[in-house]
C-alpha cells in the first residue's frame, strides 16, 4: 500500500530529529537541510543512511546531492516506494 505523502513527512521528520538530534517544531517541507539545520557532510550521509534502512530504497549520491528541502525528501521517496 502506497504511503500518503503527509505519513512520509512524519516518518522522514521523525527520522531525522533522531539521527540529527534536531528539535521537531523547526521542521516543515520548506526546510533546507543544510541551510536551516545547519547539517554538515557526516550528518547528512547518517540521515541518508537511516532514510535507506527505513524505507528499503537506495540514494545514489548524485540524488542526495541535489535533495536540498525536506519537501524534496519525501518527493524522492515518494517516487522511489510508491
Amino acid at each position: 500500500m502506497a504511503m500518503s505523502k503527509a505519513e512520509l513527512f512524519a516518518k522522514i521528520k521523525e527520522n531525522l530529529v533522531t539521527t540529527l538530534e534536531l528539535d521537531a517544531e523547526n521542521i516543515t517541507l520548506e526546510t533546507n537541510i543544510v541551510a536551516d539545520l545547519g547539517a554538515d557532510s557526516i550528518s547528512l550521509m547518517e540521515f541518508t543512511l537511516a532514510l535507506e534502512d527505513e524505507f528499503g530504497i537506495e540514494i545514489s549520491d548524485e540524488d542526495a546531492e541535489h535533495i536540498l528541502t525536506i519537501g524534496q525528501v519525501v518527493d524522492y521517496v515518494s517516487h522511489k516506494i510508491n
